[in-house]
């Protein structure tokens, strides 16, 4: 049986952070190899971030996709 997926709704902020943090890291990683070693050093920051994350609990990326303007519902209060 199939499962309804309601496209209208943007990705859980989850989900956008990994895509996010990988993102960048295999973006990082393939900089480091073209242009420059410094690059390694954004894999390094992200990371850093996501060991923080999960110590802490607190994760700085997923505030600043929280108030993405497609993670707002329109139609709703305004």
């Amino acid at each position: 049986m199939p499962v309804d997926v309601d496209r209208t709704q943007p990705l859980p902020v989850m989900r956008q952070l990994q895509i996010a943090a990988g993102g960048l890291t295999l973006l990082s990683v393939v900089l480091r190899y073209t242009l420059h070693p410094v690059f390694f050093s954004v894999a390094g920051f992200i990371g850093a971030g996501l060991v923080f994350a999960g110590v802490s609990g607190f994760c700085g990326m997923a505030r600043l996709l929280v108030h993405m303007p497609w993670n707002k519902r329109s139609g709703l209060n305004g």
